[in-house]
């Protein structure tokens, strides 16, 4: 289930608050996770129950969030499901994901150094410390989809002056698109029973933090459609160019097909009968000649038309 080599576990404590981080972790940690701080059975469940879909929940006094999310393999260029697990009562909150993800360990080092300078502060709030992960999960997604603008760009601009497969390339990028949109979209609701939530439980202070993430979010929904759509124009316009330069090659043979079929009419002519069935015993020399002047002079034409043509 886990990746053993990055399976780690770390706790911080920020004020009254204790975070547990555990990344990677196997069945038998969430087991022992569990016990220790009495989950619901409902939580553990949806805690080793892998899926790509956000989900929230609220039993007795745990608060249980999943967030689907991405993962990038530059290894085989393309994203994989990664799910961050989030649990939350009293004065705790504990994360899981089941790939390690960078985004949550930067997020960790990054409230560390800040811990020792909040005190009695709503920055102490398990809230707050979601709020920091998501926001930080949210951005980074926004800075990955401006690099995938900016190639789509470049692919747009080079798209005439070479000859790769930008086709494959542009289907794979329309994929991970339709891959990493699925997620987001799942998110929408979660995100707004959690600011439903919050006012519940009055924690108003953070609400207007959240509500920052849900523009966020809908954000990275419109910017992967927009990207969506130029994945499809461009598509559509390298077929185009490839119609155009298939047209033109038919087009080109055709027009030297039809040429060299007058010389193929004159080769005939002369390898007909007898050499004297034209021009006579006496003149067939000169008679020849004509033709293979004939011959150069049509050939010659020939070349130079299709330079003008095709140059």
């Amino acid at each position: 289930m886990a990746n053993k080599l990055f399976n780690m576990k770390k706790t911080l404590t920020i004020d009254k608050t204790k975070w547990i981080c555990w990344q990677t972790p196997e069945q038998d940690d969430i087991e022992k996770l569990s016990k220790q701080y009495n989950f619901h059975e409902m939580i553990k469940e949806n805690m080793l129950d892998i899926n790509a879909e956000s989900k929230f929940s609220t039993i007795d006094d745990n608060f249980f969030m999943a967030l689907a999310f991405t993962k990038y393999l530059k290894s085989k260029s393309k994203y994989v499901f990664n799910e961050l697990d989030i649990v939350i009562w009293k004065d705790y909150i504990i994360t899981t994901t089941w790939l390690f993800s960078e985004k949550l360990d930067m997020v960790f080092n990054q409230m560390s150094h800040e811990s020792k300078d909040i005190k009695n502060s709503y920055k102490s709030s398990p809230y707050f410390i979601l709020y920091k992960i998501i926001d930080v999960f949210y951005d980074k997604t926004l800075n990955s989809l401006d690099k995938s603008a900016k190639k789509l760009l470049n692919m747009e601009l080079n798209i005439w002056k070479n000859e790769r497969d930008f086709v494959s390339e542009l289907i794979n990028e329309d994929l991970n698109k339709i891959f990493v949109k699925h997620n987001f979209i799942s998110q929408e609701d979660v995100i707004d029973e959690l600011i439903e939530h919050l006012n519940v439980i009055h924690e108003k202070r953070l609400i207007i933090y959240f509500n920052n993430l849900r523009q966020k979010l809908t954000k990275i929904i419109r910017t992967i459609e927009s990207l969506e759509e130029k994945n499809d124009s461009l598509i559509s316009a390298y077929n185009t160019y490839l119609s155009i330069k298939s047209n033109k090659s038919i087009t080109r043979l055709t027009f030297i097909n039809s040429t060299f079929l007058h010389l193929t009419i004159l080769v005939g002519m002369l390898g007909m009968s007898e050499r004297t069935m034209m021009t006579g015993q006496e003149n067939w020399v000169i008679a020849y000649s004509l033709f293979i002047v004939l011959c150069v002079v049509i050939g010659v034409a020939t070349y130079l038309m299709l330079k003008k043509r095709f140059s």
